[in-house]
């Protein structure tokens, strides 16, 4: 079963994929300073005007800054918009 769990990995590597853009891994994408755009999220877990936290599959993803709102969300993908102070990934 262990073999199978690095398979994913692996094909990235013969196939020269950026590991970043392996299913399930959450794509991030700063515009400027006032736009994030964000794929492969899990969950909004909390929302207010100055931190957005999102789960991915294998992280947490929060948006810090002010006046911060969801411009727009699907299942797969979200802009987030205001005035963007940071950006952290968390593990687990």
């Amino acid at each position: 079963m262990k073999m199978f769990k690095n398979l994913g990995s692996q094909a990235a590597a013969l196939l020269h994929i950026p590991q970043e853009v392996m299913p399930g891994e959450p794509v991030i994408t700063l515009i400027g300073r006032r736009n994030v755009h964000i794929e492969n999220y899990h969950r909004i877990e909390w929302f207010s005007g100055e931190q957005i936290r999102l789960r991915a599959k294998t992280c947490r993803v929060i948006v810090s800054g002010s006046r911060l709102w969801i411009e727009y969300y699907t299942k797969d993908e979200m802009m987030i918009s205001g005035q963007i102070a940071s950006v952290c990934i968390e593990n687990g």
